[in-house]
């Protein structure tokens, strides 16, 4: 690839990272299937440009894109993959509050001008996920957007700004709610495989069971 993003292989899936510019260092993923396969964007924060030279590089077609929460700096390359590619935009129904306020957000808070999602899909929140022609399992993990999600694929999940790597997603803004946060975490952890490779929203990654531990020190 000539992109010079971060990839890395499990089994059939490839996930490639594409960091957005400062100040936010988000991370977008694109998440393959097969070489040449289909593929989905995960929280495409970053130029949308860049997001498909990626997926222009990696070949396949591209299905749709996927939000773990809808903060202004996890959607604002959205409307121009999706100009682009002409591709849906699914998010959990509970997030449909923070997505309706995304533009003002980022006008407001952040100095950002947003397009909104067009397209915009709300899956079923009690479902597996068919990604890519398999099932993805959703864990609701509410908290730091009433909506948020962690999509988790065999060996690999997306946690979004709900954990990160030593971090968890703050609980100051609309929405948020330090308790329920808590509680999403520790949910998740117990229900996802110590092996599992998580990818958060900003920084690195590491395993649930890296998590697991730093959370008994920590709480």
């Amino acid at each position: 690839m000539t992109t010079g993003n971060q990839s890395l292989q499990f089994g059939d899936y490839t996930v490639t990272i594409v960091v957005s510019e400062p100040p936010w260092y988000q991370n977008c993923f694109v998440v393959q299937k097969g070489q040449g396969g289909e593929q989905v964007v995960i929280d495409p924060g970053a130029e949308p440009s860049r997001v498909v030279e990626q997926i222009e590089a990696n070949g396949g077609k591209a299905t749709d894109v996927l939000l773990t929460h809808g903060h202004p700096d996890h959607i604002s390359g959205v409307r121009g993959v999706q100009d682009a590619l002409d591709i849906p935009c699914r998010a959990h129904p509970d997030e449909q509050p923070v997505l309706d306020q995304a533009v003002s957000m980022a006008a407001m808070m952040m100095g950002m001008q947003l397009q909104a999602p067009k397209d915009l899909q709300y899956f079923d929140a009690d479902a597996p996920l068919n990604v890519l022609g398999d099932e993805v399992r959703v864990i609701h993990t509410p908290g730091h957007t009433p909506g948020g999600v962690c999509f988790v694929f065999d060996g690999f999940a997306f946690t979004g700004d709900t954990l990160f790597n030593h971090g968890v997603g703050r609980t100051d803004l609309p929405g948020g709610n330090g308790q329920t946060l808590f509680a999403s975490i520790t949910r998740f952890l117990s229900e996802v495989p110590d092996d599992t490779v998580l990818f958060s929203g900003h920084g690195p990654h590491w395993t649930a069971g890296e998590a697991s531990q730093w959370w008994k020190q920590a709480f």
